[in-house]
């Protein structure tokens, strides 16, 4: 068994040694040299209860919180670290923010033996003290791709070599501590305010949602003293004492505070849901709400969380992840190569931008055969299977059009796109159909003098939704059909009443890459007008029957737009 121990220290510190922390992590991003390794990192989810308002509730629904697939699950019998009273006030470059400190979290953090908790899960502490690394072996197995396989299986030592890995995965643990600062209802929220009571439309709940990330520091000298000094594998009361006495360091990677919202319109409001939600409903929403918002930002600002992985085949691209690693439908990589320079130090160089199209669940130990992913290419140059790598780039899965018509319904519009191919996808599928679909809404406005009942000046408003499906002919242009419905009205100086008309437009888009989430869009639109009607301001019909394209000549033809669309 010492000659185990040996080996996995050994192993370990070869591979901490070849490893960054999160700090070189960070200088390297910084050198402008994107690191190609990746493995999966692991989370522990605590919840903080300051004893205020809705604290208990907060940490009950965060108990409830899954892992997401692509990190290991550290979860302890430890869910909720009590703090009554203990958030101090600090200067950062936006202002002051009310937060705990990194000192109290990890001194919280030792009380409550939380790292001996997540070691004692990576090596199987049994109740009578001793360890196994029937974990370690199981994990170091699920971590290793294709490439690990093919060269272990060229080694002496075989598939072994695969379930040491599993030491290289304890220093990529991590803990997300989650504090509900200032969480109230709305009504509460309108009290603090003195909303008047016509404009307290809304039930549900705020809160500044704080979270905070800490790395367990399970570095080489940190090792050398577990097993040499804890480690054992027969009941050993001393070692057992000395372990449970023990303090495991932690390091501060990142803190987050955002304003998170679960509501609804009240009922007999004109945007309220059919069936409103329930409290407990509501305030489950804002906690997942709060923890998708934290996953997003730790993977954007930390590149240790985001995935990597080398091009495997190209016409389609192709690499070898899938839902083991958290991918996504529509999901957005860039594609780089890292060169040496004349001098000899590294660069990255961004060669592609990507978008995942068949997902693969490789969530199963590799035999070396993993099918591909597949992905589509959206902006960048030629990308090759000769050591270019992939690495996560998450978006928000929207975009922003401003542009101008003229023609058909002409003026100043707005549009904004949401990609819905997600909603639909089924793993494992080649799903070109629904890369790039996209729900719209668009909105528009134009003023003119026309006469109607003597000459007036007249301002018309447009808001209409629809879908669209853009096609990638090359690297970086892209054309897309689309069809929607809306209603146009129109409003003059001289009276109040209003003249509406439904319509239906169709057409196509043209767009052509200045960078990769910014494109100049050329669109041809047709709007066939449908009935229209003049009211008066309480909605009365004044006039049945208005001939909306011929007074105004706006409608039933073509009209040409040019703008700018953003990607987030």
């Amino acid at each position: 068994m010492k000659r185990t121990i040996y080996i996995f220290l050994a192993i370990f510190l070869f591979t901490s040694a070849s490893a960054q922390d999160i700090t070189e992590s960070a200088k390297k991003v910084k050198s402008g040299v994107v690191s190609s390794e990746y493995d999966r990192n692991s989370f522990t989810y605590l919840g903080i209860d300051l004893a205020e308002q809705f604290s208990a509730q907060a940490c009950t629904q965060l108990e409830k919180l899954a892992v997401p697939d692509k990190f290991y699950d550290n979860a302890v019998e430890t869910k909720t670290l009590s703090a009554p009273g203990q958030r101090e006030t600090f200067t950062i470059t936006a202002g002051l923010v009310k937060r705990l400190s990194d000192d109290k979290l990890i001194e919280l953090l030792h009380q409550n033996k939380i790292g001996q908790k997540i070691i004692a899960k990576w090596f199987n502490r049994q109740p009578d003290g001793t360890f196994n690394t029937n974990l370690l072996k199981e994990r170091g197995m699920f971590n290793a791709n294709d490439a690990d396989y093919i060269i272990a299986s060229a080694s002496k030592r075989g598939e072994s070599a695969l379930m040491d890995m599993g030491m290289g995965l304890i220093n990529k643990s991590y803990v997300m501590v989650v504090d509900f600062d200032n969480l109230m209802t709305m009504e509460q929220v309108y009290n603090q305010s003195e909303t008047p009571a016509d404009k307290r439309h809304m039930n549900g709940f705020m809160a500044t949602v704080n979270a905070y990330i800490y790395k367990l520091n399970f570095n080489d000298s940190v090792a050398a003293y577990f097993f040499q000094d804890y480690w054992t594998s027969a009941p050993d009361q001393n070692k057992i004492s000395a372990f449970e006495a023990a303090t495991f360091p932690f390091v501060p990677v990142q803190h987050f505070q955002q304003e998170i919202l679960a509501t609804q319109f009240n009922p007999g409001h004109a945007l309220a849901p059919k069936v409103q939600k329930t409290s407990d409903e509501l305030f489950q929403t804002m906690v997942q709400s709060a923890h998708q918002a934290i996953i997003n930002d730790v993977e954007k600002k930390n590149d240790e969380f985001r995935v990597k992985a080398y091009v495997s085949a190209v016409d389609p691209i192709a690499a070898k992840i899938g839902k083991k690693e958290g991918l996504g439908f529509d999901q957005r990589y860039f594609v780089y190569e890292n060169r040496e320079r004349n001098n000899g130090s590294i660069e990255s160089k961004r060669r592609g931008v990507v978008k995942a199209m068949k997902v693969m669940d490789n969530r199963k130990v590799t035999t070396g055969d993993t099918d591909p992913s597949l992905f589509y290419q959206i902006a960048g140059g030629k990308i090759d299977a000769y050591g270019m790598f992939m690495e996560q780039k998450n978006d928000v899965g929207a975009n922003f059009v401003l542009g101008y018509t003229d023609g058909g319904l002409g003026g100043v519009n707005g549009r904004l796109e949401y990609y819905i191919g997600k909603l639909f996808y089924k793993s494992g599928n080649l799903s070109k159909g629904l890369t790039s679909l996209k729900l719209y809404v668009e909105g528009g406005i134009d003023a003119g003098s026309f006469d109607y009942n003597g000459v007036s000046d007249f301002t018309f408003a447009r808001v209409s939704g629809g879908l669209n499906k853009d096609f990638y002919l090359t690297n970086f242009l892209h054309w897309g059909p689309f069809l929607g419905f809306g209603v146009e009205s129109a409003t003059w100086d001289t009276s109040e009443n209003t003249i509406s008309s439904m319509f239906i437009e169709g057409g196509a888009r043209v767009g052509i890459n200045i960078r990769y989430n910014v494109q100049l869009i050329g669109s041809a639109t047709y709007y066939l007008m449908l009935s229209s009607e003049e009211t008066d301001p309480d909605d009365n019909v004044v006039t049945e029957e208005v001939d909306y394209s011929g007074i105004f000549e706006r409608g039933n033809g073509l009209g040409i737009s040019v703008g700018l669309r953003i990607m987030f």
